[in-house]
């Protein structure tokens, strides 16, 4: 077993310590009971690191079944890809067989129960409850498991790009893997029965999300107007900026806080040694050099060169990516 802040390994070497440290691990992380056939759970090995607000869970698995523990407070969502071999679930009197490239989306909150019965390599992605409704989608969506048809491209297409991103074993940045957790979560919709529907019933809550990742992902982008960024989210201008008061400030000067945002956390990444000043200011969306200074210095009070020489101070404990998200980080001795 090894560990650190973003990655996390476990296997069991068929001694009986091994499955218990595999159950402990299993209820710390995934509040999951677990129960093994008899000496033929040898073999079985999960490896899992955070993807920003998701987690991705990269496993094989043999002889074991899973079911939530009970009386567990924080349900999560799963998203279970079926590389190889096969796993049974069954929820609220419904059982199904997953084979190779199946996909079933999964409600912890309502009980449920897991099994392999076969060796089986699975890709999972692990969320919180909010991240689908920060994207408009509404809990009855998911009464029951989802199982979407694996012969889809669309479907096919999600499942091919969660073994690309397990098979990276965690090592990129985690500024990019906060970015493919991001782009994973959008990808839910074609998972579900009715995409379109459940477009057109979003909130204005959840479209003021999409609006702000838009922003995070393109704010090199000097033309970053309120249209662009209304069109982006298919909702008109005006529409988009009640959002933003309702939210306590307008549309653009939200672009140019992030942008300064940006700013200051290159600055601070960078010191004497980082970008030039020029540099960072068309990183960050800004016309010149000498506006990207003075709108600088009226929101922290010192100048880039200035920041970039003396600092400006350490960043909050969760560090916002470029997408919006919040990192999170898997402690190695569990969730």
């Amino acid at each position: 077993m090894t560990g650190n802040s973003n990655y996390f390994e476990l296997e069991i070497n068929g001694s009986t310590h091994g499955k218990d440290v595999w159950r402990h691990h299993s209820a710390e992380l995934f509040k999951l009971t677990c129960e093994f056939a008899p000496k033929q759970s040898v073999g079985s090995s999960m490896r899992t690191w955070s993807l920003g607000e998701p987690q991705l869970l990269d496993g094989h698995f043999a002889h074991w079944s899973a079911l939530p523990m009970r009386g567990e407070a924080d349900a999560w969502l799963f998203i279970k890809l079926i590389v190889s071999g096969a796993m049974d679930v069954e929820q609220d009197g419904r059982r199904q067989r997953f084979g190779p490239g199946s996909m079933v989306l999964i409600d912890s909150a309502r009980p449920y129960r897991q099994s392999f019965a076969e060796p089986t390599h699975l890709v999972a992605l692990r969320f919180a409850r909010h991240c689908l409704k920060q994207r408009g989608f509404n809990d009855d969506l998911l009464r029951r498991f989802v199982a979407p048809d694996p012969t889809a491209p669309d479907v096919r297409a999600v499942g091919e790009t969660m073994i690309a991103i397990a098979a990276q074993n965690g090592d990129t940045s985690e500024s990019l893997r906060c970015r493919q957790g991001a782009q994973l979560l959008d990808l839910i919709d074609l998972l579900l029965d009715d995409p379109v529907a459940l477009a057109r019933s979003r909130s204005g809550e959840a479209t003021l999300f999409r609006a702000k990742r838009f922003i995070g992902q393109n704010l090199r982008n000097p033309d970053l107007t309120a249209p662009l960024i209304a069109g982006a989210v298919c909702v008109s201008d005006a529409h988009l900026s009640r959002l933003f008061r309702a939210d306590g400030e307008s549309l653009m000067r939200y672009v140019w806080q992030r942008r300064l945002e940006l700013a200051a956390e290159l600055l601070r990444r960078g010191g004497t040694s980082g970008p030039q000043i020029r540099e960072i200011a068309f990183r960050c969306g800004f016309s010149t050099p000498a506006h990207f200074s003075r709108a600088f210095k009226e929101r922290y009070g010192v100048t880039p060169r200035e920041a970039s020489v003396y600092g400006l101070g350490e960043p909050a404990d969760s560090a916002a990516c470029d997408t919006g998200c919040t990192l999170t980080r898997i402690p190695s001795h569990g969730a």
